[in-house]
């Protein structure tokens, strides 16, 4: 006979009186627990037949709830229990292949209840499957409480049957036929949903049958379509070598005319160099007539000058003559008193006679010398005077000549100068417009040219591009269309296999909604919101007289009367304190990115639900994490609870509903191509 797995520990929070953290090891010698009546005993045993699967009412509690921590008054209620059992599994007697086993259970006030395996959330029948390997689960034995022995004692043969049969192991098997009857019949009941899904699929295959036919008719068209787009692409061919003929053709002729135009436009530089040359000299030319005027110039300004010295020297002879003029009249009295005293008798005759002759005699001499040199003197003087005038007269008219032939000169050159420079430059004008115009009609002709003949590559390229493409993309698009519409068919086979699964069509038709129905979150959080309902995302909401009628199903139910009397607002100290750290770091209560609740559950199901940006995030703050909440990441990659983390977790229906919509739109855009 096999060992039995061996208990190693136990470790409790939150569940009846262990409102602490407890850890209870079992090591070897350990055969019992002794303590005071309230010491925690019963509930020890209750936490191991809680961990395995066991009810609320064999458990001392009229509710689920009742076996989380109530509160003292030194202590506040908690909101999770939390149980979890260490076993050695070293003789394999679990189905595992772990030979330490970890089972746990968990429950939150919410109502939300986690079953986990080695730290891994599993479901309740995945528990009790592999418990009823090892004859742990519906084991009347395995706990044997107080009086059960008395009790068995006192029983009639007929019913202690049952016990010898549990002890047998002859129940197990009874049981194990009874869940092979009741999926037989839930396979029966899926294989009749089936039937009728068949009978209401018969008539889209024949649609479907029909649409296969058009759309190989579609891909005959296609094909028609390509040996018309290769057979215009012979004639865009044909067309561009002609114009690529016609462009090399006009490319010769612009070159042609490029050359002559750059010939001529070398010989009028040149002409215009020699202009250049010319009206260089011209300008030297001209700048020593312009300094030989300036020299007749200044040779005037000596003259006039030398004019002002002669007019100067005139008005000095002139003031010469009249002294002169009175010293002859002053001599003229001296002669006049000589004669009268000679009329005096004051020396004798003879005396006076000879001194008389004497200075009549001197008097001659001086009045011929004075009239000489008075005659020499103005003769001088106004010799010189017209001498002075009559040059400067000459030179002033011989200045105003030269003046007037070199003006007129300068004038008549300057005149034909400007003349033939104005011809020079409309002929160069004319010339160089005529060049510039032959030059850009022979740049434009040779851009055309080569436009041309980029353009019939281009258009032969795009031409085969073309047909190569259109090859290719009608057996692509054929193929996405194919593939886009079996992704499509495939996904949506998937969801109504979900939606019409038996328990949800027996629980709509006892008025329950599913909590998913109706149920739109933001884009950027579905994800998450996916993650944290978990199991609760294919969950039917239902009234509590609904529920007998369902037990003969398998699913999930919410309890609406349950729903209603669930938590709600009334967050704590602790919890305000963490909902503003999660807003801190960017995340929110999953609850505010409901946008419609059809069922009214998802909201208090998401009401203590935090997300964070990254995983990253959620691990920091799990320590602070207050009881009965969870963490999860915004893309759900990461759960994060109290004491466990799920990575990765399986994709729920919103995340598969998004799927098909995506999968309806692409296979609506590959037809929509190929039809094209």
């Amino acid at each position: 006979m096999t060992a039995p797995a061996r208990l190693l520990s136990v470790r409790l929070q939150g569940f009846k009186s262990f409102a602490e953290r407890t850890h209870v090891a079992f090591g070897p010698g350990i055969s019992a627990i002794v303590g005071p009546n309230g010491s925690g005993k019963s509930n020890l045993a209750d936490a191991l037949r809680w961990a395995l699967g066991e009810q609320g009412r064999a458990l001392r509690s009229r509710r689920a709830e009742d076996v989380i921590w109530a509160g003292s008054e030194r202590r506040p209620a908690l909101g999770m229990a939390d149980v979890q059992l260490t076993l050695d599994n070293g003789d394999a007697l679990l189905p595992v292949e772990y030979g330490v086993v970890e089972l746990g259970r968990r429950l939150y006030r919410s109502g939300e209840n986690d079953y986990l395996l080695n730290r891994e959330r599993v479901r309740l029948r995945d528990l009790v499957d592999l418990l009823d390997g090892a004859n742990l689960s519906e084991n009347a034995f395995l706990f044997i409480g107080q009086g059960m022995v008395d009790q068995a004692l006192a029983l009639r043969p007929e019913e202690r049957r049952p016990l010898f049969e549990e002890v047998a192991g002859v129940r197990r098997p009874e049981r194990r036929r009874r869940r092979a009857e009741e999926q037989l019949a839930e396979a029966e009941a899926n294989l009749a949903r089936v039937e009728d899904i068949l009978g209401e699929l018969r008539p889209q295959a024949r649609r479907l049958a029909q649409q296969a036919e058009q759309q190989t008719s579609r891909r005959s068209a296609g094909d028609e379509l390509a040996e018309a787009i290769i057979l215009a692409a012979h004639a865009r061919w044909n067309a561009a070598a002609q114009r690529v003929g016609a462009a090399r053709a006009a490319a010769g002729r612009a070159r042609g005319a490029t050359d002559r135009a750059l010939a001529a436009l070398a010989e009028h530089e040149r002409a215009a160099a020699e202009i250049a040359g010319r009206l260089a000299g011209r300008a030297v030319a001209e700048s020593e007539r312009r300094e030989a005027l300036d020299c007749a110039r200044e040779a005037l300004t000596a003259l006039r000058l030398r004019e002002g010295r002669l007019a100067a020297d005139l008005e000095g002879l002139a003031r010469e003559r009249e002294r002169i003029v009175a010293e002859r009249a002053t001599a003229e009295a001296e002669l006049q008193a000589a004669r009268d005293s000679l009329a005096m008798p004051m020396l004798p005759i003879e005396d006076r006679s000879a001194e008389l002759a004497e200075l009549e005699a001197q008097l001659a001499v001086a009045r011929d010398e004075i009239s000489n040199a008075q005659a020499k003197r103005a003769a001088d003087a106004d010799a010189m005077a017209l001498r002075r005038l009559a040059a400067v007269r000459a030179a002033e008219r011989e200045a105003a000549q030269r003046r007037a032939r070199e003006a007129e000169r300068v004038a008549r050159e300057e005149r034909a100068r400007a003349a033939a420079q104005a011809e020079r430059a409309a002929a160069a004008e004319a010339q160089r417009g005529e060049v510039a115009g032959r030059l850009a009609a022979a740049v434009a002709a040779e851009a055309e040219a080569r436009a041309i003949r980029e353009g019939a590559r281009a258009d032969l390229d795009g031409a085969e591009a073309e047909r190569r493409s259109a090859l290719d993309s009608a057996s692509a698009a054929r193929a996405a269309a194919a593939a886009s519409e079996a992704r499509a068919g495939e996904a949506r086979r998937h969801l109504e296999a979900e939606e019409g699964d038996a328990f949800r069509v027996a629980a709509s038709q006892t008025g329950g909604r599913p909590l998913d129905r109706e149920l739109e979150v933001e884009a950027a959080l579905r994800s998450a919101v996916d993650a944290a309902l978990a199991e609760f995302g294919r969950a039917v909401v239902v009234g509590r007289a609904a529920i007998p009628p369902l037990l003969e199903q398998r699913g999930l139910a919410i309890v609406a009367e349950a729903l209603e009397r669930g938590p709600s607002g009334g967050l704590t100290a602790d919890e305000e304190a963490f909902i503003a750290g999660v807003r801190a770091r960017g995340g929110g209560v999953l609850a505010e990115a409901v946008r419609r609740d059809g069922s009214g559950a998802a909201r208090r199901l998401l009401a203590r639900a935090a997300w964070l940006p990254d995983a990253g995030a959620c691990l920091e703050l799990q320590a602070s994490m207050p009881a009965g909440w969870i963490i999860v990441a915004a893309d759900g990659s990461l759960v994060v609870r109290s004491l466990t983390a799920s990575i990765r977790p399986e994709g729920g229906v919103l995340r598969r509903r998004a799927d098909l919509a995506r999968l309806d739109a692409e296979a609506e855009a590959a037809r929509t191509a190929a039809a094209a």
